[in-house]
C-alpha cells in the first residue's frame, strides 16, 4: 500500500480551514448538517455522523494551533499513527493524524478519527515505540468515542442551550464562509471539554486498549510508560506539561494500572520493535525546537 497517497495532511486538512468540500473513503465530508446536532443520542449515530462531528470538533481545536510546516515529519506521523489504527477495533474510520506547532507537550484526539499531537510532545518522544504509544493512547479514545460521549454530556447539560439550535443556525454561513455566533458557541463548548480533560476511567481505558494496540502492531509495549515517565520526571512545575497534567490523571496512577495490561501483554505478543534510528531521522526537527 501506498502509504503516501492514502494520507498527507498537509492537503487533507486545507478543507478543515477554508470551508471547501472533501471526500474521504466514500463520505461526503461537505455534507455536513452540523456537528452538535448529532450528540443528543450517541447510541444512534452512524459512523458518518460521528466524522462529521469529529470535522467540527477539529476545526474548533485547529483554530488555536498551526500545523507543523513540515511535510516529512506529517507524513511519516501519518504512517505510523495509519498502521496503529488498521490494528484497533475500527480501522474503517478515515483517520488523520496531524502534528500541531505548539511547544506545550500533548497530544489528543477528536471523533471519527482524528489524531493531534504537538511538536513539543514529539521532543519528549525518543523513538517510534514510544511514538506509537502516544498516538495509540488517542486512537482508543476515538475507538471507544470517548470524547463523542463526553461533547453529548456537554449538551445534556445545557451549558450552551440547545445544541441542536445553536448548530443549525451556526451552519447557515455567509458565502464567505464567516463562522456565526451559535458555531462559535460550539466552539467554545469544545475548548472547554479539552481543557479540562476526560474522566480518569476513559484515560485509563485507553491507556489499557493503547498498549494492546501497540503490541498488535509489533511495537514495544512498554514504549508509552518511558514517554509518562519521562513526563513525570519533568515534575508539576514544568511549563510544557502543564496542560498534559491538568487534563490527565496523575501519572503514578496511570503506570500503576498500566502495570498488570503490560504484563499481561508479555506472554501473548512479541512485540519488541523499537526503532529509533528511524524517528530520530523523521523528526530531527521537531526534537530540537520542541515547537
Amino acid at each position: 500500500m501506498n502509504y503516501a497517497l492514502k494520507v498527507c495532511v498537509l492537503v487533507s486538512f486545507v478543507w478543515l480551514l477554508d470551508g471547501c468540500g472533501v471526500t474521504v473513503q466514500g463520505v461526503d465530508l461537505s455534507r455536513v448538517i452540523g456537528a452538535g446536532s448529532k450528540i443528543m443520542d450517541v447510541g444512534e449515530k452512524s459512523q458518518e455522523e460521528e466524522i462529521e462531528i469529529g470535522r467540527d470538533t477539529a476545526e474548533a481545536l485547529l483554530s488555536k494551533s498551526g500545523l507543523a510546516e513540515d511535510a516529512q515529519l506529517q507524513e511519516y506521523v501519518n504512517k505510523v499513527g495509519y498502521w496503529l489504527a488498521q490494528h484497533s477495533d475500527r480501522p474503517d474510520l478515515p483517520w488523520h493524524f496531524v502534528v500541531l506547532n505548539n511547544s506545550a507537550a500533548n497530544a489528543f484526539a477528536a471523533p471519527g478519527g482524528y489524531v493531534f499531537i504537538t511538536t513539543g510532545m514529539l521532543a519528549k518522544v525518543y523513538n517510534e515505540a514510544e511514538l506509537a504509544g502516544v498516538l495509540a493512547h488517542e486512537i482508543a479514545h476515538v475507538t471507544q468515542r470517548h470524547h463523542l460521549v463526553a461533547l453529548q454530556g456537554q449538551s445534556r447539560k445545557g451549558l450552551f442551550g440547545d445544541v441542536l439550535v445553536l448548530v443549525q443556525q451556526g451552519r447557515k454561513r455567509d458565502e464567505g464562509g464567516a463562522r456565526g455566533g451559535s458555531t462559535a458557541h460550539f466552539d467554545d463548548m469544545v475548548l472547554d471539554l479539552y481543557g479540562r480533560g476526560l474522566n480518569r476511567e476513559d484515560e485509563y481505558r485507553a491507556d489499557a486498549l493503547g498498549a494492546h494496540i501497540v503490541a498488535r502492531a509489533g511495537y514495544d509495549h512498554y514504549g508509552f510508560t518511558s514517554v509518562l515517565q519521562a513526563l513525570g520526571g519533568q515534575g508539576e512545575d514544568g511549563v510544557e506539561i502543564t496542560l498534559f497534567l491538568k487534563t490527565h490523571p496523575p501519572i503514578h496512577d496511570r503506570l500503576q494500572q498500566l502495570e498488570p495490561v503490560l504484563m499481561g501483554l508479555d506472554g501473548q505478543v512479541n512485540s519488541n520493535r523499537v526503532l529509533a534510528g528511524r524517528y530520530l531521522t523523521n523528526s530531527r526537527d521537531a526534537m530540537q525546537s520542541g515547537g
